[in-house]
């Protein structure tokens, strides 16, 4: 059984509720007294998704309610079967009357042993659907937290390709690429960073790779490429430095290179000039000495000078090719590619230094060959390019990677974030791998649970189970009996034979006179509804003894003699249920179950009475439960306890607190009226024959008359002010008239 509650959150007008100390356990009898819209429905509610654990229309609903199996709370299904009986009953199973009602079926006296096997399998059935539900529960979490996990990678893949936190890839994007990577690895953070680093670059134009300049031609060498030419040059030059020319030789020019330059340069000046005299001296040139250094300097030398000069044009340009080998800007080149690129020119520049060095080198052999043309010489000349042009290749495979990746620019950006990506994915693969296993086992649960398995102690399906019990519910039920026992009740209900149920393939049809009964009033509605609740109680998938029954306002829209045959027919049709749960607004009613209950021996069952109040506030009207007062629960009228809503009453200027107070004060004036003045027929005229203030008795009849009375218009705001005054009027009436009435009553309320 329910032994109490613990706390209600977000249920309607129990938007926050946890009970006083004082208030008692439930019983196995529970009475609950409210006023119209003070929660009563909204509690049954409560009661009504326990045995789901979730309410549709209170999504955030939160319960803790203490039971014998242990604590119930939003989630967890309750064990025992609970049948409620509301205006949602009504609205579900009545509504307005256009379908049959559901079959209920009874079980025949003769059919027993199937019976106990419909109880066995629809259990079974209850278990296997409870079981695949908690393991549907745990794919959709596990389901949940997957995608949690794709959508967390989506973002971080998202910001890392696109460099912004736009969400343009989002978590179906990870999920279709992950089912499509196959060996993923997580990549090194250096390579990481370059893919990032691709991912965020712009274009860059393509660039040209250095060269050596190739050798234009001349007198000793002709037209080659660089590396042709400086591979010639030593020959080249050995052979220069092997030549003389000795015929005339003056020792003194050959003693002294510097003189014989000097001399050299003069002759061909005298003789470009025409000059005869020194230009030094001023004297005449001695004709012997002129044809001395004619012949000193003669056709074979001359040829030779011409050559080593040739020789030293080839080394200026080769040098000059050097001087000139143009290397691109750093910024050109992608920003992967500075680094290699940094040190491929420092290498370049270290190996064109020394290639420069050895020029220099053979430049001074051949000037100093230019000086002593009359002698031979040998030299070891070094001219060594392969370094140089290994580095030069260096630069130009980097280049050459520079520019292949503009030419493919879109497709290196493309391939980068595709590597970004399978870097990431591959972060959380395991973890992917894992819930996926998880999942697969789950669904391996639903199913076998559905599809049955050899592994199971029944390992039918879960349809055949079905098909089972229906096949031996059909056997076993009758439900045309259930049809006949409304039909009856509908009878003893109602005191009259109009009504009737009839059974159809469909379910039961409501006849009046033999034709589809029309235009139903509310009260008949009302006792339909009741009748076909009371009589499913007895169905095969309710066990009575072993279930909860919960009833709210049976009677409503009932006229004063149904409420005695509602009564009689709950009364008998719950007494043997394990526990009962009755809610009611109407006080008659409410003396008729006391009254009952106070006959039951508390051996057969314990019992506790509750009455719902309401606190209202600008923004909230909030119900609690509490003990039933003493009033309602000691004295035979609700005179006494209206008496002390009013005498205890205090505005605080609001309609939601004044609300009810002129419904209050009419039914304790009429109560108070019919007493003291029994002789006139209205209240009006009960009111105007007592011996009171004129003014004051047209206050409280107006007050009382016209605000207790739906009229259209609604509460007037304008009459919050007047409701103390109003309800302070009709107490000092009642003292006045009867003070010893009055000093009775306010101890009641007192104590």
């Amino acid at each position: 059984m329910l032994t109490a509650i613990k706390r209600i959150q977000g249920l309607g007008v129990f938007g926050d509720f946890t009970p006083t100390a004082e208030l008692p356990e439930f019983g196995r009898y529970n009475i609950v007294y409210g006023e119209n819209g003070s929660g009563k429905t909204t509690l049954s509610r409560l009661f009504g998704c326990l045995e789901t654990g979730e309410h549709a229309e209170y999504a955030d609903l939160q319960f803790s309610i203490d039971s014998q199996s242990g604590v119930l709370a939003k989630g967890q299904r309750y064990a025992r079967k609970v049948r409620v009986f509301n205006s949602d009953y009504v609205e579900a199973n009545i509504g307005q009357f256009h379908a049959p009602l559901r079959h209920i079926l009874i079980i025949g006296e003769d059919n027993k042993a199937l019976a106990d096997d419909v109880v066995a399998e629809k259990k079974l059935h209850g278990e296997r659907r409870a079981a695949i539900d908690v393991a549907q529960k745990a794919i959709t979490k596990l389901d949940s937290d997957k995608g949690k996990v794709f959508s967390a990678i989506a973002k971080t893949i998202g910001e890392a390709t696109s460099g912004s936190t736009l969400r343009s890839y989002r978590k179906p994007d990870a999920e279709a690429a992950y089912a499509n990577e196959r060996g993923l690895a997580p990549l090194s953070d250096a390579l990481l960073e370059v893919h990032r680093a691709t991912v965020h670059q712009e274009q860059l134009d393509v660039i040209t790779s250095p060269t050596l300049a190739s050798y234009g031609g001349g007198p000793v060498l002709p037209a080659g490429p660089f590396v042709d030419i400086a591979a010639a040059l030593p020959g080249l030059v050995s052979a220069l430095l092997a030549r003389t020319a000795q015929a005339g030789v003056l020792r003194r020019l050959v003693e002294e290179p510097a003189i014989a330059v000097w001399v050299e340069q003069g002759v061909a000046l005298h003789r470009d000039h025409g000059s005869a005299h020194c230009e030094f001296c001023d004297q005449q040139l001695p004709p012997a000495r002129m044809a001395a250094l004619a012949e000193h300097f003669g056709v074979e030398d001359q040829h030779l000078k011409s050559d080593i000069l040739a020789a030293l044009n080839v080394v200026h340009a080769l040098r000059d090719a050097l001087g000139v080998l143009e290397l691109p800007a750093r910024t050109a080149l992608y920003a992967e590619l500075r680094d290699e690129y940094e040190t491929a020119c420092q290498v370049i520049t270290r190996r064109r230094d020394e290639v420069v060095g050895q020029l220099d080198a053979v430049a001074a052999l051949l000037k100093d060959k230019l000086l002593n043309r009359s002698t031979a010489s040998s030299a070891t000349i070094l001219i060594d390019l392969s370094l140089l042009v290994a580095a030069i290749a260096m630069l130009a495979a980097l280049v050459e990677r520079h520019n292949r990746k503009s030419a493919e620019f879109d497709a290196a950006k493309a391939d980068a974030r595709a590597q970004i990506q399978r870097h990431y994915l591959s972060t959380i693969d395991v973890q992917v791998r894992d819930l996926d296993q998880r999942i697969a086992a789950q669904k391996a649960i639903v199913s076998n649970l559905t599809d049955g398995a050899s592994d199971l102690p029944d390992p039918r399906s879960l349809a055949a189970i079905r098909v089972s019990y229906e096949t031996k519910q059909a056997q076993v039920s009758s439900e045309h009996a259930g049809g006949a026992q409304m039909t009856e009740r509908l009878r003893d209900f109602l005191g009259r034979t109009d009504l009737r149920f009839e059974s159809s393939n469909e379910g039961y049809r409501v006849l009046r006179r033999g034709k589809a009964a029309k235009r139903l009033s509310e009260g008949e509605k009302t006792a339909i509804a009741f009748l076909y609740f009371i009589v499913q109680l007895g169905d095969q998938d309710f066990d009575l003894v072993e279930g909860i029954v919960v009833i709210d306002d049976p009677i409503s829209s009932m006229d004063a003699a149904s409420i005695y045959q509602a009564f009689a027919f709950l009364k008998n049709a719950v007494k043997d249920a394990k526990q009962i749960f009755l809610l009611t607004h109407n006080f008659d009613f409410l003396k008729l179950l006391l009254n009952w209950l106070k006959s039951v021996p508390r051996s057969v069952g314990t019992k506790s009475y509750y009455m719902i109040v309401c606190s209202e506030s600008e923004t909230s009207r909030e119900a609690c439960l509490q003990p039933l007062d003493k009033l309602l629960l000691d004295h035979p009228s609700e005179y006494n306890f209206l008496f002390k809503l009013l005498h205890d009453f205090k505005s605080d200027g609001t309609i939601l607190a004044a609300y009810h107070i002129p419904n209050v004060a009419r039914k304790v004036l009429e109560t108070f009226l019919e007493f003291h003045r029994p002789f006139e027929n209205s209240v009006y005229a009960k009111l105007e024959s007592t011996t009171f203030d004129p003014h004051k008795k047209t206050a409280i009849y107006k007050f009382s008359n016209d605000l207790s009375h739906p009229t259209g218009k609604g509460f007037d705001p304008a009459l919050v002010a007047e409701t103390q005054k109003n309800v302070t009027f009709l107490l000092e009436m009642i003292k006045t008239l009867e003070p010893l009435h009055y000093e009775g009553l306010e101890k009641l309320a007192t104590s």
